[in-house]
């Protein structure tokens, strides 16, 4: 038998720690509206795991192990299937939607939509304070029920959307995906919202938060969506703590990341020194690393910027 204290240590990690990327093991949560996936989420709700080899260990210890204190860029997969997602005003919160899958049956045309920011004619027309009151009436008589959350809509800007177009939703932004448009999302690891409207049950909490949504939102106009490219690096989105990047990798093309990157693969499958990434499925980095396309791969990729 060999004594531990001679192994090398670059070979015989503690357990809990891991060299190379790992692969992301989610948790689903049904929603009224459909369902939502975390890869990278911890939260009283649930929480993801961190596969290292037969074994599965809590994101949580998983960081404890490697001596982070912070939780990783949030990523998770929106199912709207059965309604739209509440219209929604975060205070500091950046989200950052790909899009995945659109229903056809909910998008003949293989379009979807997503509210974001004021519809700017209605602004124009009854300006910023006439538009911060019509919302607020609007979304006040849907929660007494003397109207319909939808009735909201037409005060909104409408995005439409195809698979593998990119969005910024900014803080203070009202947005509402809207039924059958399914999202790959990173976003800041925080919860915070302001609920404006719910055309759906509200499970968290018994009210909603028109008055402080309203007062909160902001009414500039905001960045149309970014469509996918043929590029093979293409920068999708850049917030303050996290950038998003689309990687088309030829087989066998290597892609060097940095430290506590989170990732999606779109389609194909990644090699790492350790283990093998499928299709689909979701990493994270907790050492600077090289991956190596296995086939010709699509991957995202969301990068910490601006934090020690």
């Amino acid at each position: 038998m060999t004594d531990a204290s001679q192994q090398d240590p670059a070979s015989a990690p503690a357990p809990g720690l891991a060299h190379g990327p790992v692969a992301l093991e989610p948790v689903t949560v049904a929603k009224p509206w459909g369902s939502e996936t975390w890869y990278s989420g911890i939260e009283r709700r649930g929480e993801s795991r961190v596969c290292l080899g037969a074994k599965r260990v809590p994101l949580s210890a998983f960081l404890a192990r490697h001596g982070r204190t912070r939780s990783p860029i949030l990523l998770k997969r929106l199912v709207p299937s059965a309604g739209h997602l509440y219209l929604e005003v975060h205070r500091t919160k950046h989200e950052v939607y790909v899009v995945d899958r659109v229903d056809p049956a909910a998008w003949p045309d293989g379009c979807g939509e997503l509210l974001c920011g004021v519809n700017p004619a209605a602004r124009a027309e009854l300006g910023d304070e006439g538009l911060r009151r019509a919302i607020l009436h609007a979304a006040q008589a849907a929660e007494r029920g003397e109207a319909r959350a939808t009735a909201l809509d037409a005060l909104m800007r409408r995005h439409r959307l195809a698979v593998g177009d990119c969005i910024e939703v900014k803080p203070c932004v009202p947005h509402s995906l809207r039924r059958g448009v399914e999202v790959i999302e990173f976003q800041t690891p925080v919860y915070e919202r302001l609920i404006l409207a719910a055309s759906q049950p509200v499970q968290t909490q018994n009210h909603w938060d028109s008055a402080a949504a309203a007062e909160a939102m902001h009414l500039t106009p905001q960045p149309p969506p970014c469509p996918a490219s043929a590029e093979s690096h293409q920068a999708l989105a850049t917030t303050p703590t996290f950038n998003v990047t689309r990687h088309l990798l030829a087989k066998g093309a290597a892609l060097r990341l940095p430290a506590w990157c989170v990732g999606w693969i779109v389609h194909g499958g990644l090699r790492a020194p350790e283990t093998t990434f499928a299709s689909r499925s979701a990493f994270l980095t907790p050492h600077a690393t090289t991956i190596v396309a296995a086939q010709n791969t699509e991957v995202l990729v969301a990068e910490e910027v601006g934090t020690p």
